[in-house]
C-alpha cells in the first residue's frame, strides 16, 4: 500500500477489507495536521489565554452571534492537505480527517454544507464543505450562493465587506443547524450564511471548519 499524501509504501494489516480500500494514509501525514489547543472559544484562533479574540468581539458588536469549532490550524500542513483536497480533487483524502469529524456528531442536528455557486460547482465538480459534512452525518442543503467574486483575490477587508451572496429559497423550520465549511479566515462566509438562515427562521445556527486560519501570512490563497 502508498500513502495517499506521500506517495510512501506503508504496511496496514491484513483483512479481506484491505483489498477494498482505497484511502490509506501513513501515521506520518495523518500526525502532520495541528489540532487547535487553547484559544477564541468562539472561533478557535490560538491565544494563550482563552479569551474571545478581537475578531469575534467584532462580530458580537455586529450583533452576528456565532460559535464556531475549528479542528486544525491553517498552518503549511493545513495548507498542503487542503490544496490536495480541494484544488487537487483527492477527494478519497478526506477519510483521513473523517474520525476527528464523526467526533463531534451530535443528535437533533441538521449538518448544511456551505455551498458553492453553480458557476464554481461546474468548474470544480465537487463542494468540498459538502464531503466533509458527509463525514460527521446526514447533510441537507438549505442555502444557495450566488458567485460575486473569488475570495481567493479579495484581501481580509473585501472579504469582510462583501454582499453577502447566500440566499434561503424557502423557510427553515429545522431546530438545531449546523454549518460545515472548509477555512474560517475571517468569519464572513459562516456569519452571512448563519445570517441568511436565521433570516429564514432557523432558531439556533453554529458551524464546525476543518481548518482556522492563523492570523499571519499564508504563502498561498484558500
Amino acid at each position: 500500500m502508498r500513502c495517499l499524501i506521500c506517495h510512501e509504501s506503508m504496511t496496514v494489516p491484513w483483512t479481506p477489507a484491505t483489498l477494498w480500500r482505497r484511502d490509506w494514509v501513513c501515521p506520518s501525514c495523518e500526525s502532520k495536521l495541528t489540532p487547535l489547543g487553547t484559544g477564541c472559544p468562539r472561533c478557535g484562533q490560538p491565544n494563550e489565554t482563552g479569551e474571545t479574540c478581537p475578531d469575534c468581539i467584532r462580530w458580537l458588536s455586529l450583533g452576528l452571534d456565532l460559535t464556531v469549532r475549528c479542528l486544525y490550524a491553517y498552518d503549511e500542513a493545513g495548507i498542503d492537505w487542503l490544496h490536495r483536497f480541494k484544488f487537487s480533487g483527492d477527494v478519497v483524502i478526506a477519510s483521513s480527517v473523517a474520525p476527528a469529524l464523526r467526533a463531534l456528531r451530535s443528535s437533533g442536528v441538521t449538518y448544511v454544507p456551505v455551498p458553492l455557486s453553480k458557476e464554481r460547482l461546474q468548474t470544480r465538480r465537487f463542494n468540498q464543505a459538502e464531503v466533509l459534512a458527509r463525514c460527521i452525518g446526514p447533510t441537507r442543503q438549505l442555502l444557495e450562493k450566488t458567485e460575486v467574486s473569488s475570495q481567493r483575490k479579495l484581501g481580509k477587508e473585501g472579504r469582510r465587506h462583501r454582499t453577502n451572496p447566500f440566499t434561503v429559497p424557502t423557510s427553515v423550520k429545522c431546530g438545531k443547524i449546523i454549518l460545515v465549511d472548509d477555512v474560517y479566515t475571517t468569519g464572513t462566509t459562516l456569519h452571512q450564511a448563519a445570517f441568511s438562515l436565521r433570516q429564514a427562521g432557523a432558531s439556533e445556527v453554529s458551524a464546525i471548519c476543518l481548518f482556522r486560519a492563523l492570523n499571519k501570512s499564508k504563502s498561498r490563497p484558500i
